[in-house]
């Protein structure tokens, strides 16, 4: 069987049609249908069926979908293996995460490397797609949700839930850096939208304690966040590191102002087992929680 055409073949799957994929591709649209002729011919299989002017993937096309996937994926590891073992060191690495992940800590983090680390290249993905973005070549990813069972796994900590206020707001000018919840809900919120782990704990604690904020804002861009928090506009709350010369205030559950019950979000790194690049993975994330913890973002295990 040829690999190339199981490419091919994922990236009409992927497309929807032969005319999209052939673009997205860079081949020639009849060429494009004699190799997913012959790959059928190869399986003995019938991958699709047309349905009016769509091509729709058969019982046996949808049933080789993910075990295609796993074999790119794996002939990509090796080719990536090939090429750490001639290098002598693992150069790239591809980490999926979540788009306030990415933004908040991860792009910062990366700006801390070198050029003798691996260059970390961020691939943005819901963390509910977390386990498709590992099986897509991504090389490790960075969640907020608990990894699923079967991926390889280490926790960073948690990232504690932060309100943000601009440095002339009462609260800045007089160094509050903790406050309960309920005293946080008689101002305007500039809260993530309901896509945001974030905001599910943030809700969670709300309806724990009955309370609601005066006004709500929704933004799913940590920066913009904390930008319009610094313009005097309201309250931002986000697990973004701080910027614009906002002032943090850690979110405590209730009238409890103990620094451990401070609202928060676990974060963990997971890969798929027997990954090639095992050790540098582990590696990287030992440094991100370091990088994390350096700069007070990180509490408890």
């Amino acid at each position: 069987m040829n690999l190339r055409r199981l490419q091919y073949f994922l990236a009409v799957v992927d497309a929807g049609t032969i005319t999209a994929a052939a673009e997205q591709i860079h081949i020639a649209q009849p060429a494009l249908s004699r190799q997913i002729k012959t790959l059928e011919h190869e399986l003995k299989l019938k991958l699709f069926e047309a349905q009016g002017n769509k091509l729709v993937l058969t019982p046996a096309g949808r049933a080789l979908v993910p075990a295609a996937r796993r074999l790119m994926l794996e002939t990509q590891s090796l080719e990536d293996a090939a090429d750490a073992l001639r290098a002598g060191r693992v150069t790239t690495l591809v980490a999926a995460a979540t788009a306030a992940s990415v933004r908040g800590f991860l792009a910062p983090y990366i700006a801390t490397t070198g050029p003798d680390d691996p260059l970390i290249i961020t691939r943005e993905t819901s963390h509910f797609d977390i386990p498709e973005a590992l099986l897509h070549g991504s090389d490790f990813a960075v969640s907020p949700a608990a990894p699923e069972p079967g991926l390889a796994t280490m926790p960073l900590g948690s990232i504690p839930l932060t309100a943000y206020v601009g440095i002339n707001h009462p609260w800045a000018q007089t160094g509050v850096s903790e406050l309960p919840l309920n005293e946080l809900c008689g101002h305007h919120a500039i809260l993530p939208s309901h896509r945001s782990v974030s905001r599910y704990i943030l809700d969670d604690a709300l309806n724990q304690g009955r309370l609601s904020f005066q006004r709500v804002s929704e933004c799913d861009d940590g920066q913009t966040i904390m930008a319009l928090a610094a313009a005097g506009h309201g309250v931002g709350i986000t697990t973004d590191l701080p910027a614009y010369g906002t002032h943090p205030i850690r979110i405590l559950p209730g009238g409890n102002v103990q620094h451990d019950h401070a609202l928060r979000l676990p974060l963990h790194t997971a890969w798929i087992p027997g990954h090639f690049a095992e050790g540098t993975i582990r590696a990287v994330a030992l440094r991100l929680r370091g990088f994390l913890a350096e700069r007070g973002a990180l509490i408890g295990n």
